[in-house]
């Protein structure tokens, strides 16, 4: 720069210290390729490259109509010659076969999309968004939700766990800016049983009040009307049919808890409609309703019927929400689907209101006497958790001896500490 002559090998002038070594020729996407990292979005595979991401998209706006209709035409021929249940229950079983559908068909897709890499020069990129135009981004250590300005695009990807250090480093290595929001540590409501937990306390707490407080003009005269076509529904039958009327009443209520917005419209409903039929039954019985209350409590069947209802709706949520963000690796897995996950939860629910079902069935003869089953389920109970115990006493056993295994450096790339010094 100031004109002085360096003689060959030297990589400094002498006299300004100015730097004349060769730079470096531009990088390019080809060369990079080896770091860009893939990820899965709800639609794409996507790599996250030097430059910005890279995505290419199936073509899912037909996969979903074709998932919502082949499940029809057997749902609408069940439903008119059984006609068993309310048309909840077959609407929630059309939307619960049609996810499994949609994914099977959605993970056919995105298998088809294996070639497109950023070393393919022939791979097709339906858009590529240059990290310029990123303005904010949250990242929970695994799936990163962005905001980008150019084009205007708002979407989630989710990466394997395997990949999830070598986003944070590259990221940070190739100096990528945007306003960053850490989220790693959830929320107590994006874990499944605590908002399970949550959605039973409210729901109890719904049922309660409208237990006891006023009715409003023309309610009494309408659940004094519900619950006697209740209770026609169960006296003088046999016991099969008062078992299928109750079970059938009770999958209703669960199951129809799973239709995404409608159904948490419905458990709450379900709940208050609940505590208006006590407080009928409370003044047709010339007693209280808290006297109604502490006896139904009494029964194992209230709490087993009531612990099922935020299950399924709790599933409901989580499979338009949380389930949806998986890996590649993951989706692979129909078990890690949140359409599987949700099969299983609605599967789970009839289960245990089966056993609701039997119990509650039962004790239209035993009356009081239907408190006896607390054994059995305390005793089922107590099994279950020792032998969760000693399953995780085996667990954390196998863990600490690959613990004592490993080397104490066996976080080499040292990503996870560079993240906390941030």
């Amino acid at each position: 720069m100031c004109g002085t002559t360096v003689s060959a090998g030297q990589n400094f002038c002498s006299h300004c210290g100015f730097d004349v070594r060769e730079p470096n020729p531009p990088t390019t996407l080809a060369e990079t390729s080896a770091s860009a990292v893939r990820a899965l979005g709800r639609n794409n595979i996507v790599f996250v490259t030097p430059e910005g991401l890279l995505g290419a998209r199936i073509d899912s706006d037909s996969l979903l109509i074709s998932a919502l209709l082949i499940p029809l035409p057997p749902l609408i021929l069940l439903y008119y010659f059984i006609q068993a249940g309310a048309l909840a229950i077959y609407i929630a079983v059309w939307l619960a076969t049609s996810g499994l559908l949609y994914d099977e068909l959605r993970w056919r897709g995105i298998r088809g999309l294996e070639g497109n890499t950023p070393d393919n020069p022939q791979a097709r990129w339906e858009w590529g968004i240059p990290w310029r135009s990123i303005r904010m981004a949250d990242w929970n250590g695994r799936t990163l939700w962005f905001s980008s300005t150019d084009p205007k695009r708002k979407a989630s990807i989710t990466f394997d766990r395997k990949d999830a250090p070598l986003v944070e480093q590259n990221l940070s290595s190739w100096g990528v800016r945007f306003t960053w929001k850490d989220s790693r540590f959830p929320t107590t409501l994006t874990k499944f049983w605590a908002l399970t937990l949550v959605l039973f306390v409210a729901s109890q707490l719904v049922l309660i009040l409208a237990a006891v407080l006023p009715f409003f003009p023309g309610e009494f005269q309408m659940y004094n009307t519900i619950l006697n076509g209740t209770r026609s529904q169960v006296a003088g039958v046999s016991f099969l049919d008062a078992f299928k009327a109750i079970f059938l009443n009770n999958i209703q209520v669960a199951w129809g808890g799973t239709i995404p917005a409608l159904g948490q419209l419905s458990f709450g409903l379900a709940s208050y409609n609940t505590g208006r039929v006590i407080q009928v039954i409370a003044i047709g019985d010339h007693t209280t309703s808290a006297v109604v209350l502490v006896t139904l409590y009494l029964f194992p069947h209230t709490w087993i019927e009531e612990s099922a209802y935020p299950i399924a709706t709790s599933a409901g949520l989580f499979a338009v929400t949380k389930w949806r963000s998986v890996s590649l690796e993951e989706f692979a897995h129909r078990k890690n689907r949140g359409s599987a996950k949700l099969a299983m939860a609605m599967g789970g629910v009839a289960v245990i209101l089966l056993a609701a079902g039997l119990i509650e069935t039962t004790g239209l003869y035993l009356g009081l006497g239907e408190v006896v089953f607390w054994v059995p389920l305390a005793l089922g109970y107590y099994l279950l958790v020792t032998r969760r115990r000693h399953n995780r006493g085996l667990s954390n056993a196998g863990l600490s001896a690959t613990e004592t295994a490993r080397p104490l450096d066996a976080d080499p790339s040292g990503a996870l500490g560079s993240k906390n010094q941030k």
